[in-house]
Parts: structure tokens; C-alpha cells; sequence
């Protein structure tokens, strides 16, 4: 069992592996979805400006004194009035020199405490079953919801660090309440709740769109807005023919 495993274990929780520079080595998607942060980030980034004199000094802490029993800390994330506590733990070699850190945020918030599900190693988003449980507890109660699928080129979808990219800039459009998953083969699932209209779903596939343009990527996208009680993957299956409908760098709704 590897340290991030074994550390949340018992508690469900936003759970990530950073090195001395607070760059994130590996996350759970409760962190994902959270923090909106994937591997190769800087976790720090995402705390509310006030506490990160508090949270560096933290962290510095677990690598300058491993040894010692580290107090958790109570911060506020940026753009969020909530507090979540923070805790760490030091990873250390055979000599006690400090690898890495694991640290665990914790909250009643239902973002954290989510189900937890496989991870795609690449992009270090939640794999499509996490997409497909979201879609049908909002389908079963009866919520309304806009589901995208991205499909990125072939070139692109084979480039481990273009798939990267797209995460990172999927994730800075959407709002903490959406999810994005990613697939082995390349494209992304992404759930957005109390998105109704045909208007509002196509902006959203629009800033999309254009954020992944930023980095180069003229993605495909594909959109569905159920109307009836369909299950999850016939749902999915629609926003997909959408995007496959489309050119590239265009947004589609299933025929």
C-alpha cells in the first residue's frame, strides 16, 4: 500500500503528495476536484492569499524537522468563506532525509467526501465511472444537468503532456460544483449541474473551447442536456456523437 493510499484509508478525503516545493507529485480526485490542481502544480496556490504565510511556513516545517509531530492547521481555500483543516505527515528515505510530504484536507463539504474512484495516472482526474455515478444521482433526482464530452486529436490524445495541459485548462473554466474525468483514451467527461439550457450549456462548452485553444488544443466538444430519466451512459454516448460531429475547435449537440 503506497502513502497516499494507506493515509486515507480510513477517512475519504482530498489527499495529495507534494515535494519540498509544494509541487504535487500525485492527488486523489476529491483533491482534484477540490483544489482544482493536478500533478506538476503547486498545491499552495490554491489557499486563500490571507493563510499562505501560514500554510508555507507549515509546510517547511514537515521537511526541516521530519521527526516531529506536526499540528494540523485550520485554512481557507481562495475564492471559498469555508475552512478546511489541513494535515501532514513526512515521507522520509532510510537515513530520515525528507522526501516528500502526503497531507489530507478535510471538510464536511460534500466536494471532499465524495466517492472515491481509479485516477488516470496522467492527467490525475477521476477516471469516466466517476462522471457516470454523478450523471445518474443527478438524473435520479431529477436535477438539471449539462454533460460535455472533449475529444481531443488523435496527435494530441497520444501526447502525455498535451493530456495534461487539457486537464489543467478544462479544470480553470469549470466551477467547483463540475466535474471532469479523463479516459485512457485521451478525451474527458465533464458533469455540469443546474445548467438547463440549450444557451447556458454551449457557453460553457465555449470557454471550454477557448481555453484549450490557449494552449494550442482545438478540441472537439459534445454536448447533452437529458430530458427524460436516460441512464448515465446513454447520456454520455449522446454528448459523444456530438463531438464527433463536430470539426475541430466547435462545439456540437447530439443529432
Amino acid at each position: 500500500m503506497d502513502r497516499l493510499t494507506a493515509l486515507t484509508s480510513v477517512l475519504t478525503s482530498a489527499a495529495f503528495e507534494a515535494d519540498a516545493a509544494g509541487t504535487i507529485i500525485t492527488s486523489n480526485p476529491p483533491f482534484v476536484q477540490l483544489l482544482r490542481r493536478v500533478p506538476g502544480d503547486d498545491w499552495r496556490d490554491s489557499v486563500d492569499p490571507q493563510d499562505r504565510a501560514l500554510v508555507d511556513a507549515w509546510w517547511n516545517s514537515l521537511f526541516t524537522n521530519p521527526g516531529d509531530t506536526h499540528q494540523p492547521i485550520t485554512v481557507r481555500l481562495t475564492g471559498s468563506e469555508l475552512r478546511f483543516q489541513l494535515r501532514g505527515q513526512t515521507a522520509s528515505d532510510d537515513a530520515g532525509q525528507a522526501l516528500s510530504a502526503v497531507g489530507i484536507i478535510v471538510s464536511d463539504d460534500e466536494t471532499v467526501t465524495q466517492q472515491r474512484h481509479e485516477v488516470d495516472h496522467i492527467t490525475g482526474l477521476p477516471e469516466r465511472s466517476a462522471a457516470i455515478d454523478r450523471i445518474e444521482a443527478l438524473v435520479g433526482d431529477q436535477r438539471p444537468l449539462a454533460v460535455a464530452v472533449v475529444l481531443l486529436s488523435p496527435e494530441d490524445a497520444r501526447d502525455e503532456m498535451l493530456r495534461k495541459e487539457a486537464a489543467r485548462q478544462l479544470l480553470t473554466t469549470l466551477r467547483p460544483t463540475d466535474l471532469v474525468a479523463s479516459s485512457p483514451d485521451g478525451s474527458f467527461v465533464l458533469c455540469a449541474e443546474n445548467v438547463s439550457t440549450t444557451k447556458a450549456a454551449t457557453q460553457m462548452a465555449e470557454r471550454m473551447s477557448a481555453s484549450l485553444r490557449e494552449s494550442g488544443l482545438n478540441a472537439r466538444i459534445g454536448l447533452a442536456l437529458p430530458v427524460e430519466e436516460l441512464a448515465a451512459a446513454t447520456i454520455v454516448r449522446e454528448a459523444e456523437a456530438g463531438a464527433w460531429a463536430a470539426t475541430p475547435g466547435e462545439v456540437s449537440f447530439a443529432a
